[in-house]
């Protein structure tokens, strides 16, 4: 992209005044699609690092900042590691009038809202309408800031946006697992986007060197859910995990951590012996504590008052886990582990030993990653487990607000320096635990979805993207809508199926699946016909779940709508429709204007309940389906003859 021959992608002020206005040293060299540009002020040398995508019309960077003398640098303050103006069709100045502007010529600012247990996660209608003003439409000369809350980069807001005018626009995603912000200003003839981190104003001691927030951006010509798709396939190939280390995003039954040993061994077998194509037994928390016991769920027992404790229970398990993994393994699965490495109960042995490695006082610490002690003990002892247990999938979870706590550990001269080296040391444990083992995957939760970003995509899957899930008789209603949420950002995110009947077992069918019927210490399924139909139909569609997504309705938790979406995979001429008549949806049919469909070919239409018919290009771009009963989910796969 032609942005990366400008060397001035970044701003702030050194001692009150602007970099650039210092006649910084500046020097530039290309070593392949890699740009790396060094701007030099007295003692402070600013690094970026950027990537030009070929062929995706994308680029990324990320800056490093050091202090290169044997005295403190200035104060560095008003940091935006991004600042890129990309060229868009004229935008008039907002004007005041009895009509409202027309839509489809609006400047729209697609900025989805984080993951906070609720049905509209990762979700943002560019038309709402607050007062007299459409609230994501941007007209010159104005500008919008966004950041998230408490320090984990997808609780209010999620980073990413969408900029469109007239079919041209561009997509950035902000990457830093903190508290980041962003500005983007629309001019006449362009659009600005700023970002980095919120609340920074320190400056570097000698021989100090950070690294800051990074972007991806991503600039097209094309409507807006084309654009979504775009920006999924960079996603896909570029920043994930799946397709690399594993091909598909996994398949697992889950066990709560409090059961016994007995219980887990017993469904295992039971899995085993009946044929059930699971691929990973999910092992959630309560599984640790030296003193912790049985527990028969999440919402009882003692078990999460030892959290930071990683000696596994012998109480529950006194094998250690360890007959629980070998089990497993030889039913030819693997292992999921439940973890929660930065929050710490404060009667821990760990916090006694060595205070000095949290921040914070009463219940919670936080395990302070920036820490190099604090690092190389909770990678080691990571280390140690995974290799023990043979753990294949590590889970790491964040039940906690950090904010507050990184803040209140800086001195009035290094605001924001405990985030940035806390959030760049959980990027190093990662690494180091991925590089350490190669077969390794990473799932990502905080407290369901909100530590989703480009940096956490880049080096895990999030397999539980919200924690809506969790009660046992949770909306799937919301689990649909989550599908066309999550699904027009990332083309990998997980579900959760509870109940045994196909309305609530289809709309669990995600990227990645959590099946939740051997969680709790009874009500185990005794169907298992029923259980190895359900895996078998997930793993048929599961490939299609991360191509190209469209959306064939608006996003609603209303009973009385359908809620469908389609999967295009042009490689196979082929695709998938989830299609969902809900209780109260009042009508029985309904029309659906299908994407990426050859209109001068034949294909064939098949329902996975049973049946086939063949349709021209034309007739299946315009599908009307019937289905006769309420609360009725219907999968459709058809193919180019």
């Amino acid at each position: 992209m032609n942005i990366l021959s400008n060397p001035r992608r970044f701003e702030l002020l050194l001692d009150g005044k602007d970099i650039w206005s210092l006649n910084p040293a500046v020097a530039q060299s290309e070593d392949g699609s890699v740009t790396t540009t060094t701007v030099t002020a007295g003692n402070l040398r600013i690094t970026n690092i950027a990537r030009s995508i070929p062929g995706r019309d994308a680029c990324e960077w990320y800056n490093l900042l050091e202090n290169t003398g044997d005295t403190p640098t200035g104060i560095i303050s008003e940091l935006w590691d991004c600042v890129c103006t990309f060229p868009l069709p004229h935008e008039e100045p907002r004007r005041w009038t009895a009509v409202q502007p027309d839509l489809k010529k609006a400047t729209k600012i697609f900025a989805p809202t984080g993951s906070t247990w609720a049905a509209e996660e990762f979700y943002c209608d560019p038309d709402k309408l607050v007062g007299n003003r459409r609230v994501n439409h941007i007209y010159a000369g104005e500008s919008r800031d966004y950041t998230t809350t408490g320090g984990r980069s997808s609780e209010a807001q999620a980073p990413f946006f969408n900029i469109h005018k007239d079919g041209h626009g561009v997509v950035a995603a902000v990457g830093w697992t903190g508290q980041w912000r962003c500005r983007i200003t629309r001019g006449g003839e362009d659009v600005t986007i700023r970002s980095g981190i919120d609340g920074l104003n320190f400056r570097l001691l000698p021989g100090e060197k950070i690294r800051t927030s990074s972007v991806v951006l991503m600039s097209y010509d094309c409507d807006a859910i084309d654009s979504q798709n775009k920006w999924r396939r960079l996603v896909k190939d570029e920043f994930s995990q799946a397709g690399k280390r594993v091909e598909y995003a996994p398949l697992c039954a889950s066990f709560w951590g409090g059961s016994p040993s007995d219980t887990m061994l017993e469904r295992v077998e039971t899995i085993r012996a009946g044929g059930i194509p699971y691929e990973y037994i999910w092992i959630d928390a309560g599984w640790y504590g030296i003193d912790s016991q049985p527990s028969p769920n999440e919402f009882e027992g003692n078990w999460g008052s030892f959290t930071g404790d990683w000696r596994v229970s012998p109480h529950t398990h006194p094998g250690g886990l360890r007959d629980v993994s070998r089990a497993i393994h030889e039913a030819g699965m693997k292992l999921l582990l439940w973890f929660e490495p930065e929050r710490v109960r404060e009667n821990t042995p760990i916090v006694t030993e060595h205070p000095e490695y949290f921040l914070g006082e009463g219940g919670n610490r936080l395990l302070n990653l920036g820490n190099p002690g604090a690092w190389n003990y909770i990678c080691e002892l990571l280390s140690g487990m995974i290799r023990e247990l043979s753990i294949d999938c590590y889970r790491q979870d964040f039940n906690f607000a950090p904010l507050n706590l990184w803040r209140a550990n800086d001195a009035e001269d290094r605001q924001g320096i405990t985030e940035i080296k806390h959030i760049t040391g959980m990027y190093a444990l990662w690494d180091a635990l991925l590089e350490r083992f190669p077969n390794l995957i990473i799932d990502n939760c905080a407290s369901g979805g909100r530590r989703i970003d480009i940096e956490t995509l880049r080096r895990s899957i999030p397999l539980w993207r919200s924690d809506f899930y969790c009660p046992a008789n949770f909306d799937v209603e919301v689990a649909q809508m989550h599908n066309l949420t999550f699904g027009s950002w990332m083309p990998y995110s997980g579900s959760a199926i509870k109940g045994c009947d196909p309305y609530n077992i289809r709309s669990g069918y995600a990227p990645a699946v959590s099946s939740m019927q051997f969680y709790y210490a009874d009500g185990v399924p005794e169907d298992f016909e029923q259980q190895r139909w359900q895996c078998r139909e997930y793993l048929r569609v599961r490939p299609y779940l991360s191509e190209d997504f469209y959306p064939l309705t608006e996003p609603s938790p209303k009973l009385d709508v359908w809620c469908a979406a389609q999967y295009n995979r042009p490689s196979h001429g082929d695709g998938l429709l989830q299609i969902f008549r809900r209780e109260n949806a009042p009508y029985d049919s309904a029309v659906f204007r299908l994407r990426g469909i050859d209109a001068d070919a034949d294909y064939i239409l098949e329902d996975l309940d049973g049946g086939e018919i063949k349709l021209t290009g034309t007739e299946l771009s315009n599908l009307r389906l019937t289905i006769d009963q309420p609360r009725t989910a219907k999968l459709y796969i058809y193919k180019k003859v």
